[in-house]
């Protein structure tokens, strides 16, 4: 599973990830903090575990601020990608809506602060972008 998620890093070029989980936590244990900050590491690519964008409904807002301009100052050197628990942006109803707070939640805030591009790594390796703004969301 970790080989396959590598490999869609590579194939996008990432250089860094952005762990937004409140908690660094996984059922696969190579996706628990330390473990993949180190496996990460091993193949070049960076990793930063940023708990105050983690998925909360209500989240501190100093700290998200804080967490936000954490990302946009390494995304601001390097190719970054931004990691929750989700894999699928958007859920799969009749109407869609943000499944992710990185669709919800994180997206509208970095493009508030200049962000022009975020696109979404699919399972498949599929790439997207859309308008976050216009999925209805719980955050």
């Amino acid at each position: 599973m970790f080989a396959y998620f590598l490999e869609l890093l590579k194939e996008c070029d990432i250089e860094f990830l952005c762990d937004v989980r409140s908690v660094a936590r996984s059922r696969w244990p190579q996706f628990n903090g330390l473990v993949l900050q180190e496996l990460l590491l091993d193949n070049g690519i960076g990793y930063e575990h940023l708990p105050a964008c983690g998925g909360k409904i209500k989240s501190n807002p100093d700290e998200l601020a804080s967490g936000i301009d954490r990302i946009i100052e390494i995304a601001s050197d390097i190719r970054t990608v931004i990691m929750c628990s989700e894999s699928q942006p958007l859920s799969k109803h009749k109407i869609p809506r943000a499944n992710c707070h990185r669709v919800g939640m994180l997206s509208p805030l970095l493009k508030a602060k200049g962000v022009s591009r975020i696109i979404h790594i699919l399972p498949n390796g599929e790439l997207i972008e859309f308008d976050e703004e216009s999925a209805p969301s719980l955050w």
